[in-house]
């Protein structure tokens, strides 16, 4: 007859190598003594490569400005970016719509941006549109919801020659302004 005691199974449970103690305490040594030296490194000032352990100071009172020699204009190259804002009035919910817009240009850009609280519009959009010269350019579709409603664009200066402003309630996204809601003129 056989021991099957002696006899080993697939489904028997392999035993993991066992890690010898001294090599334990090395990996252990070896941790202690790197956050030990982390800790020293960085309570006295050593540099360190990660920002966040960087700190800012105040400079010292008392500091004279420093006169640059020769013709240096750091102003030269600048370019003066022309700002209006503007209240729009409401066209269509009798006084109970609000809304403003502030545009800046110059240097080849713009940037629009219009705040309002309108009436929830149900199933259909708010669009802004710029205007002048007998012409209108959508501009686009005011992102919000209930009765808070924003629209901010950074572009390339296509509209700084529009000087009038348009909100309007679209039912179709289409090129054609529907019904007005707040106009204004910068």
């Amino acid at each position: 007859m056989r021991d099957l005691s002696k006899v080993r199974f697939q489904n028997e449970p392999r035993r993991r190598p066992q890690i010898s103690k001294s090599l334990l305490r090395i990996v252990v040594l070896v941790a202690v003594v790197a956050i030990v030296f982390n800790l020293a490194k960085s309570k006295l000032g050593g540099s360190s490569a990660v920002g966040a352990n960087a700190a800012l100071h105040e400079a010292p009172r008392g500091l004279a400005p420093v006169k640059l020699g020769g013709d240096l204009d750091i102003a030269s190259d600048s370019t003066d970016l022309a700002s209006q804002s503007v209240t729009l009035r409401d066209v269509k919910y009798g006084g109970r719509a609000q809304a403003s817009a502030k545009r800046s240009f110059g240097g080849g850009t713009y940037i629009l941006t219009v705040d309002a609280t309108l009436p929830d519009p149900v199933n259909v959009n708010y669009a802004v549109w710029v205007a002048g010269g007998g012409s209108a350019r959508l501009i686009d579709y005011m992102r919000g919801s209930g009765t808070e409603w924003s629209l901010t664009l950074r572009d390339t200066d296509k509209y700084s020659g529009y000087s009038g402003i348009w909100i309007t309630l679209e039912r179709t996204k289409d090129q054609k302004p529907e019904e007005h809601v707040m106009e204004g003129t910068f």
